[in-house]
């Protein structure tokens, strides 16, 4: 399986929805800021800083400021559902701006690797499972 290809599924009734998803896109459909912004305060305490949360149609888009690009979590959950999804973005170990290739593999998957073991430590109905992306 490709680490950069995977999603994470994560089942907890213990992030409810939050006043900011009416900023969603498709608020009356999905949710996840609660969660979002558990992941990030945990991040800090790690010494990563989320830079924005920013509403989208697919959910909540949590960007991590790198010195020459970002990376990114994203969260969302259907309105009917304690289920979430946790994505990360990119998916490849690298991106490209202009005409180089920046090699973001070590921070993504520090990224993942702590959003992971956040999860295991969060209230859930069962921990965290890696899934394909």
């Amino acid at each position: 399986m490709d680490r950069f290809a995977r999603i994470i599924t994560f089942d907890s009734p213990h992030f409810p929805r939050h006043e900011r998803d009416a900023e969603l896109a498709n608020a009356e459909e999905m949710y996840g800021y609660a969660l979002a912004s558990h992941i990030g305060e945990k991040l800090a305490e790690r010494g990563t800083t989320v830079s924005a949360f920013i509403a989208e149609d697919w959910g909540w888009y949590c960007e991590i400021r790198l010195p020459e690009t970002a990376i990114a979590y994203g969260v969302m959950a259907e309105a009917d559902s304690d289920d979430f999804v946790i994505q990360f973005i990119p998916h490849k170990p690298y991106v490209r701006k202009l005409f180089r290739k920046i090699d973001i593999a070590e921070p993504l998957a520090r990224l993942q690797d702590d959003v992971f073991a956040i999860l295991q430590s969060a209230p859930s109905r069962s921990g965290p499972v890696w899934s394909e992306g």
